[in-house]
């Protein structure tokens, strides 16, 4: 008897009924945990470029979760310079398999899980191990889709966060976030880079800037930093002059390090790296150690991260009967 060739296909609508920030975090913290456990295994990522200047490519991102019995990948598009109207990334996928019979399972639209994983994601996890206890102001640099996730995430793990200081290019957006925590937390529009860093212990680089907003001599002792986009938005100083300098994982990491954009003038080099995360959670390194140290991490996110957040939308959605069936035969 043949098996019946049939996957789900969940839209970024189901996406959003079906995955919370705080589903998000979890998956993140998940992921560098069994990742740590050797229960996850990240494949090498595939980069693929359409034009000959290389600023529009494809690629792809690998991932097996063992312990949860599924493998997938992360399709997706980086378009520097798309078409006119089109967006910079879109399109966005996660095809999920189940390790147990080799079939596919699952098409998942992957744009608000990719927002969701990062600044939101890994970056609060990233930030729940390394920041002192109880910080109450965070800094944000940034205001886009990965900002306002890192946002969100933030005040959803740190309850004790009581003001958010934001720096932007542009005013109206500050304003939008201002007004949608109002009852939270005072979010506080700054005019310079100086002005969001005031009276802060906690900073999420997610600006997307080609050139550091924030340098080394900027940032106090006890400060944690977590960055989404290496050093491009970033001091690459700062990796030196921290006490510890953490990856999210070295093997996707190590483009950090490699790249003249992430890293300027490759000022910064493995020796530099104290630990990452997935050691960090299974105790091999340890963490903060002095309430004064400086802090910085790092990570570029991974499929691994996508694929989990997407096994949970995949589960939660055979439960509650969403999605729509494909037949591939």
């Amino acid at each position: 008897m043949s098996v019946p060739e049939q996957v789900l296909f969940l839209n970024e609508e189901d996406v959003l009924r079906l995955l919370t920030q705080k589903d998000a975090i979890a998956a993140a913290e998940d992921t560098f945990y069994h990742i740590g456990t050797g229960e996850i295994t990240v494949g090498q990522m595939a980069l693929m470029y359409v034009d000959a200047r290389q600023r529009n490519n494809f690629h792809s991102m690998p991932a097996i979760l063992h312990h949860r019995n599924c493998a997938g990948v992360k399709w997706i598009d980086t378009y520097a310079d798309p078409l006119p109207g089109y967006p910079f990334s879109h399109g966005n996928l996660v095809i999920l398999s189940d390790t147990r019979t080799g079939s596919p399972v699952a098409i998942v639209g992957a744009t608000s899980i990719t927002n969701m994983r990062t600044a939101g994601g890994h970056g609060v996890v990233q930030a729940r191990h390394l920041a002192n206890p109880d910080p109450e102001v965070l800094s944000v640099f940034g205001c886009g889709a990965q900002a306002q996730s890192g946002i969100r995430g933030f005040l959803e793990a740190f309850p004790s966060l009581r003001q958010v200081r934001l720096f932007s290019r542009s005013y109206p957006p500050m304003e939008a976030v201002r007004q949608r925590y109002a009852d939270r937390a005072e979010v506080i529009p700054c005019a310079t880079p100086e002005q969001a860093l005031a009276g802060s212990s906690l900073v999420l680089m997610a600006s997307g800037a080609l050139h550091p907003l924030v340098f080394a001599d900027q940032i106090r002792p006890g400060t944690t930093v977590i960055g989404i986009e290496g050093f491009r938005d970033l001091d690459p100083k700062l990796g030196l002059r921290a006490d510890k300098w953490y990856l999210g994982y070295k093997q996707p990491d190590a483009h950090i390090i490699e790249s003249a954009i992430l890293n300027p003038g490759h000022i910064l080099t493995e020796r530099d790296v104290f630990g990452d995360m997935t050691e960090l959670l299974t105790g091999k390194i340890p963490g903060r150690e002095r309430e004064d140290e400086i802090i910085v991490s790092t990570h570029m996110g991974m499929g691994a991260h996508d694929v989990s957040c997407a096994a949970t939308v995949y589960e939660r959605a055979k439960e509650q009967g969403m999605g729509q069936i494909l037949d591939l035969a």
